[in-house]
């Protein structure tokens, strides 16, 4: 498969003055289409800072500098209308939490509704209608009444489907999920692991997975990114990361995560399920 998204050299520079402070450091790596890439990493590691600056959101001072190529244009030279099209329509990001991509006082149809037609020219009731047989699909209790409510009234895993139900409405040719399944109970963080897999099975779309669970690793990936103060110090498929991890950080991160003893395999064993407990 061709890469739709190619990273080259990407680097962000923060300047206080005349100090300035490296937070990613020629990072390099594709994700094809069809294919889960998993970026793991400490807090701190430079995971979100990494999600920023892949569509051109990292907040001033900071500087990117590099190629993010996508579909082979390069995010960080277009033009901001022509970026925002492509932010919003083929590249989906969800976010760690989901409240903030919600407004509180809106209800959480006319929201989803919104963003749909600023993309696509697309009748309220035929929306309403496809979403509702969406959220269905993602075992929604009820998603006519769901649309119907405010975000402070639903769950952050409620919340958290709302968002995959509508990528899958947009059907992006790529995901950005940063921290998806975080404070999330263990049985909908699965659920909701679940349904990335079918979204990437059934519309062949990539996925960068942004964490810091070694156990969602386990669970979702095909290619794995190590990521430690900015820089990608390992890289590889999800087997050779377990099996032979070959950075000194990545065997502490198994370590913290499984035990010294641990039988470090990632083929689905129930010692890795458990760690999504």
């Amino acid at each position: 498969m061709s890469a739709i998204l190619q990273v080259k050299d990407i680097s962000v520079m923060f300047r206080d003055g005349e100090k300035q402070t490296a937070v990613l450091n020629q990072l390099q790596f594709d994700v094809e289409a069809g294919q889960i890439v998993a970026l793991i990493g400490r807090s701190g590691s430079g995971k979100t800072m990494t999600s920023l600056s892949l569509v051109n959101q990292v907040p001033p001072p900071g500087n990117v500098t590099g190629e993010v190529r996508f579909d082979g244009e390069n995010l960080l030279r277009l033009p901001a209308h022509r970026l925002a099209a492509i932010r919003g329509k083929r590249i989906f990001t969800i976010f760690q939490n989901p409240m903030n991509s919600f407004n509180p006082s809106i209800l959480i149809g006319k929201q989803l509704y919104d963003f749909a037609r600023s993309y696509s020219p697309v009748h309220k009731a035929a929306f309403m209608s496809e979403m509702i047989g969406i959220l269905e699909r993602l075992n929604v209790p009820e998603p006519a009444l769901r649309l119907k409510q405010y975000p402070f009234q639903l769950s952050g895993g409620m919340l958290q489907r709302m968002l995959i139900g509508l990528a899958v409405w947009t059907r992006p040719d790529l995901i950005i999920a940063d921290e998806p399944t975080t404070a999330l109970d263990p049985g909908v963080q699965k659920e909701i692991l679940q349904q990335f897999r079918s979204i990437r099975d059934t519309y062949g779309t990539g996925i960068l997975l942004i964490t810091h669970h070694f156990g969602v690793v386990a669970e979702l990936a095909d290619h794995v990114l190590v990521l430690q103060k900015g820089s990608i110090v390992d890289q590889g498929s999800v087997f050779d990361i377990f099996d032979h991890p070959r950075h000194p950080y990545t065997r502490s991160l198994l370590e913290a995560a499984y035990g010294k003893e641990a039988d470090l395999h990632a083929d689905g064993s129930d010692e890795f399920n458990q760690s999504l407990s």
